[in-house]
């Protein structure tokens, strides 16, 4: 946090007003809000100097930086949803992109649809758009890259940011209602040239998780294996995946409804464990979800209150919803290496965490009692490092071992799962909670963990 108490990795927190369009308010005439955004504080990663394209030292050769654009859309009521997204880029003073990323015509993680312009211009556009006619764009976690290359004598980078949007919403017989808004201004943003990050620092001494950092192929120019050579830092890391039942048994309808609430369930469950969600490394599936954590935190204390905050989560989220309409989940928690590749994260660590999230042991743990909504599997390694040493109120009590064999994948290991009974929603301190509950993972009062 900044001395004014906002966070020192948000620039601005801002309004979307509707295009050309105002509502009566107390006699006058106030534009219509239509969603909010935070958009991130832009990050600068200095790459080596360059001159027509072949990497130099010299002097007067042409400066190229790495900016990364974060930001998020807030969560829409009432059955709205983003079918669209823009992202617009101002560069003042001369500055000009020499690749994009999320590059023309791409994908991204979410299958959202990518538009990029700006190639050696200073304005940069991208626009995200929802996959088919009924999809919708997942609000948080978007960003945006552009290297952009400097004179040499340059001294800062400035510019100024704007999103619009276009939301759809529901009505009568079976038509939707579209709204185009916009910021209602531009927000500037100024990089010094003296406190840019090296590219080459480690993962582990950056303050923040820059997405797709090592995405860089265009701009690999030295030969045609250069960037397959180089890997990307491998770090141990903390994982979660969680994974919802009974997902694609839905309609469209309940399938939005679910990512939402897996969305806010896994943000609880983060804010209760002391893990800041910008920093943690995001990987959306659709009806799964990938947590990489940052480096060096003390699983002692965090892993415990991940479980509390998801299990409390999921109660809250199921207290007023009718029987077909709750959500149960399978969540896995493993450690190890873990690279950030060109299109998501890579190692084994991440394999083996999915392999047993989607093995038949798992699956049945939670399709053969209908009690639980919540069934968690630690990968051996992680069980006998906590779980058996008693960490933070972790018990062996309720885990069972399983053999996990995968042999279309030539997969084997080992899992603990554990199912967690269903507990009563927070301020109800019902039974469930009070005798088994998330009690039995962790005390009731959530440890705080420092910002790594």
């Amino acid at each position: 946090m900044g001395q004014d108490g906002v966070r020192d990795d948000v620039l601005a927190t801002i309004d979307l007003f509707a295009r050309n369009a105002a509502v009566p308010k107390g006699g006058e005439l106030v534009r219509d809000r239509v969603a909010g955004a935070s958009l991130g504080r832009p990050l600068g990663y200095s790459l080596p100097p360059v001159t027509d394209g072949v990497t130099s030292a010299g002097p007067g050769a042409p400066r190229d930086v790495l900016l990364c654009f974060p930001f998020d859309l807030e969560e829409l009521p009432g059955g709205r949803d983003y079918r669209e997204a823009t992202l617009t880029v101002l560069l003042d003073d001369g500055p000009h992109a020499v690749t994009l990323h999320p590059a023309p015509g791409s994908t991204a993680a979410d299958g959202a649809e990518v538009a990029a312009f700006g190639l050696g211009k200073g304005r940069l556009r991208w626009v995200f758009r929802a996959p088919g006619r009924s999809g919708a764009l997942r609000p948080d976690g978007r960003w945006a890259q552009a290297v952009v290359r400097l004179p040499a004598d340059a001294i800062e980078l400035s510019g100024r940011l704007s999103l619009s949007t276009v939301t759809v919403q529901p009505v009568l017989g079976g038509a939707f209602r579209r709204r185009e808004a916009e910021t209602p201004h531009e927000t500037p943003f100024r990089l010094a040239a003296a406190d840019l990050w090296p590219a080459a620092a480690p993962l582990a001494h950056r303050q923040t998780t820059l997405p797709g950092i090592w995405a860089l192929d265009a701009y690999e120019d030295a030969g045609p294996s250069a960037a397959d050579e180089e890997l990307p830092p491998g770090l141990r890391r903390l994982c979660l995946a969680v994974d919802i039942e009974k997902y694609s048994a839905r309609d469209n309808t309940d399938m939005i409804r679910l990512q939402r609430v897996l969305l806010r369930t896994l943000r609880a469950a983060c804010e209760r464990a002391g893990i800041v969600w910008d920093r943690s490394g995001r990987q959306a599936q659709g009806d799964g979800y990938l947590l990489v954590f940052e480096p060096g935190i003390d699983e002692t204390r965090v892993v415990p209150d991940l479980l509390d905050g998801l299990a409390s989560a999921l109660a809250d989220a199921n207290a007023a919803a009718p029987h077909p309409k709750r959500v149960r989940m399978r969540a896995g928690l493993h450690q190890g290496i873990v690279h950030e590749a060109d299109s998501g994260y890579a190692g084994s660590a991440v394999v083996a965490l999915f392999r047993v999230l989607d093995s038949d042991p798992v699956r049945r743990a939670l399709a053969d009692d209908p009690a639980p909504h919540l069934v968690v599997a630690f990968s051996d390694g992680l069980y006998q490092d906590l779980v058996s040493h008693g960490y933070s109120g972790l018990t062996a009590s309720g885990f069972r071992r399983a053999e996990i064999h995968v042999a279309s994948k030539s997969f084997t290991g080992v899992a603990w799962i554990r199912a967690l009974p269903a507990l009563s929603p927070q301020g109800d301190q019902g039974p469930a909670l009070a005798k088994e509950g998330c009690g039995a993972f962790s005390p009731a009062t959530p440890s705080a963990v420092p910002d790594a």
